[in-house]
């Protein structure tokens, strides 16, 4: 029997030993094509961290203005006494008239709200006290000539209420607000600033939302063919607040302007109110 003279001769002799050779040279080729597709991988990302998820980002932005239909503004009660309890008396009388008559008024109970109550010290002035005298001394006076100073004398307590007054377009002619204005001037309660609003905002700003979410998709889907992209699935969504502005009609002077409310042809425009919306959707990318 001739012996191999060669590794391929070796192999053939025997076919157990030519099979463990094809795998041999299957893994050995596998392995380069495996070894050439992540060299691949890892020129084209170069740069890129494998944790952080290649993607786009837009905004869209949408508004609407429209007409307001609630007329919104303050009363404020303010009574001072010795103490906290006489003050508070005083301020809650005052506040039971109010709500009598804005209710006699038609307005509801949940229209009218507190926004603030506060107690606060009320100061005098008092002449200075003498010092005590010295023993053997004759005392002249019990107070410094010439001399005073303050002195907590009571307390006062302020309450303020905010009063909504929705549907004022039934009101054209604002005959029904100058009854309110004027049993309230009549009963020495003070009106305070004066705004004007849209009573219930949720549908608006839902519809102002999902105009804004239309144009962002919109502007997505235009950034990925510009950038030559495609567009997977939505990764987040953020709503960057927005939100609605009110017309203010009054300003510093709102106060004088609430008293002219009692003459039936007072003006007060009620302009349009803008309500903004603004997202940012966030797309995965490839």
């Amino acid at each position: 029997m001739n012996n191999p003279t060669t590794f391929i001769q070796w192999i053939e002799t025997s076919p157990f030993r030519k099979n463990i050779a094809v795998l041999i040279l299957t893994f050995i080729a596998l392995a380069l094509i495996v070894g050439t597709v992540l060299l691949y991988k890892g020129v084209s990302n170069y740069g890129i961290s494998e944790n952080y998820p290649q993607t786009i980002s837009v905004t869209g932005k949408a508004e609407e203005f429209i007409k307001p239909d609630t007329l919104v503004f303050t009363i404020t009660a303010n009574e001072e006494g010795k103490d906290v309890v006489s003050a508070s008396k005083a301020v809650d009388e005052k506040i039971a008239v109010a709500m009598k008559i804005i209710k006699d008024n038609g307005v509801e109970e949940k229209n009218i709200k507190t926004t603030s109550r506060e107690v606060n010290d009320t100061y005098g002035t008092v002449a200075c006290p003498a010092a005590a005298p010295m023993v053997g001394v004759r005392e002249m006076s019990m107070t410094v000539p010439g001399c005073s100073t303050s002195k907590v004398t009571g307390v006062s307590v302020y309450q303020t209420l905010e009063v909504k007054i929705p549907g004022i377009d039934k009101d054209a002619d604002g005959s029904k607000r100058e009854k309110l204005f004027t049993a309230l001037t009549g009963a020495n309660i003070k009106t305070g600033q004066i705004s004007f609003t849209v009573y219930d905002t949720e549908e608006v700003k839902k519809r102002v939302r999902a105009e804004a979410i239309k144009k962002a998709k919109a502007d997505a889907k235009i950034l990925a063919r510009d950038l030559g992209v495609d567009l997977k699935q939505l990764q987040s969504f953020g709503d960057n607040g927005g939100g609605s502005y009110p017309y203010m009609s009054a300003r510093a002077e709102a106060a004088p302007m609430m008293d002219s409310l009692k003459v039936s042809n007072a003006v007060l425009p009620t302009g349009e109110q803008k309500v903004v919306s603004e997202v940012t959707l966030n797309y995965l990318i490839k």
